[in-house]
């Protein structure tokens, strides 16, 4: 195994973890991103480059709604205070 080959790995345990604790979300961001950076490394020329990009894209969409959805809880968090 190589050095860089650790963040596939990290990714992967991250989804797994995710998964056992529900998660759904943060378990399919961390697949997304585990199966981008696998199809980037081990197989750049067997993977049509738009099939890569598109992991790449859903995980990024993934983590933008869950970083949306939060911050629209903590507004509305807020505007109950006031």
């Amino acid at each position: 195994m190589h050095w860089n080959d650790w963040p596939m790995v990290c990714l992967a345990l991250s989804a797994l973890l995710a998964l056992l604790s529900r998660r759904w979300i943060d378990a399919a961001s961390s697949a997304c991103f585990a199966i981008f950076l696998l199809f980037d490394k081990v197989l750049p020329t067997a993977i049509p480059w738009q099939l890569k990009y598109a992991f790449l894209l859903v995980g990024v969409l993934l983590v933008a709604s869950q970083v949306t959805g939060t911050y629209r809880r903590y507004k509305q968090s807020l505007d109950a205070r006031h």
